[in-house]
């Protein structure tokens, strides 16, 4: 609750603080605006003696796609030359190509319409294009038709497909440089899921780390210092006897339970040999092994800390007494049957370039049982199954 009113509290502060336009205050004749020498439809305001364009209308016009953040009123243009635009409606900042600029003026709100003074145009995509005669105002924006060209249209094409992050547009773009021939879906596809760098060179802080389809790798990292919540402690019946405390979510625990009992039924036995783990625990594992392995065998095996599914208290690693896990019945059985209990094999064999982790017939993972039969069924990896059903950008 509290969250939810600090948001509140938020987007009513970014709204207000937008300066608006009082109608008597507004030129509403100003410039007239053409692109290319095509009239652009609506005017420019102006205002304070300065000239202020419709955002939208105007990027638009020249090739560009224009998307908002609701929560912090952030817009993003991406261009036609492969630009980055950021800037927050109501602020004398714009972000191009990852500089920072401090405009003169901030934009302003009039009728519901964000306008952005001409200076950022100028001191983004248009320093040499903008020509004046009279109250005519003429923007002229060539679009070239090179291969590169080509490919940015191609990327700008699929920006209002589900999936799309518009904050990952240079990465779709350099990506599609290096595989032409991939197509536009795989390339999308392939840069969600981070493979387009290496593993732990870039990372996403995760927004929604209590939720139960929460993605936790290589390429997306817990928030610092986060501990689940609701966690139970696993009865020695489902655990290895070796005095030490188990936990897991209550959720995993319940359906770990039905899933074990269901493997004795069938005169089957295994027990969790490892569950949730602090951020200091995977913190000290993971040096650990770095001391005595070295780097390539640490990060093949162990997640680092933030990393590691086991601080959500939703994965387990599963034992039994037979000798190695792979070759027994029930990880025979667990391949037939996890999915109906809601577990996933999440380090499958023949996968380890997408989930980053050697092959670990031992780890499981809970997602609920409608994504474990779908992972099951298309034999994907969880990376896999979140850019096509889960993950979207909060631009829009």
């Amino acid at each position: 609750m509290k969250r939810l009113l600090s948001l509140i509290v938020l987007c009513f502060v970014l709204l207000t603080s937008v300066p608006t336009f009082a109608s008597e205050d507004v030129n509403a004749q100003g410039y007239s605006v053409a692109f290319n020498g095509a009239d652009v439809n609506g005017e420019t305001l102006s205002y304070n003696d300065t000239l202020y364009l419709p955002f939208r209308k105007v990027f638009e016009k020249m090739g560009a796609q224009i998307f908002y953040r609701s929560r912090d009123g952030q817009i993003l243009a991406l261009s036609r030359d492969g630009d980055v635009i950021y800037h927050y409606a109501g602020s004398n900042k714009v972000v191009f190509n990852g500089v920072e600029k401090v405009l003169e003026k901030p934009s302003v709100l009039h009728n519901d319409v964000t306008y952005i003074p001409l200076e950022l145009l100028e001191e983004t995509l248009y320093p040499d294009g903008i020509v004046y005669d009279n109250q005519k105002m003429n923007i002229q924006k060539y679009l070239f038709n090179s291969d590169y060209n080509k490919i940015i249209q191609d990327v700008l094409d699929c920006s209002k497909n589900k999936g799309f992050y518009p904050e990952r547009f240079t990465r779709y773009i350099n990506y599609h440089v290096k595989k032409p021939d991939c197509s536009m879906q795989d390339v999308i596809d392939t840069v969600n899921m981070g493979l387009d760098i290496p593993f732990y060179e870039s990372f996403d802080i995760i927004v929604n780390p209590y939720d139960l389809t929460v993605l936790v790798n290589k390429c997306n990292k817990l928030p610092e210092g986060f501990e689940q919540a609701g966690l139970v402690e696993v009865d020695r019946a489902y655990r290895s006897n070796d005095g030490k405390q188990y936990l897991l979510t209550s959720i995993a625990y319940e359906n770990y339970k039905k899933m074990a009992n269901a493997a004795k039924a069938q005169g089957l036995s295994m027990y969790i040999v490892s569950a949730y783990r602090t951020e200091n625990y995977q913190r000290n594992l993971y040096n650990n092994r770095l001391a005595t392995t070295g780097r390539i065998n640490a990060d093949n095996y162990t997640a680092r800390p933030g990393h590691s599914e086991h601080q959500t208290g939703l994965a387990v690693d599963i034992g039994n007494t037979k000798g190695i896990f792979e070759y027994t019945p029930e990880f025979k059985w667990l391949q037939a049957h996890a999915h109906e209990y809601g577990f996933i094999l999440r380090y499958p064999k023949g996968k380890e370039w997408i989930t980053g982790y050697s092959y670990e017939p031992w780890h499981y993972r809970y997602v609920g049982t409608d994504v474990a039969k779908v992972i099951w069924e298309q034999g994907i990896t969880y990376e896999e199954y979140y850019v096509k059903y889960v993950g979207e950008s909060e631009f829009k």
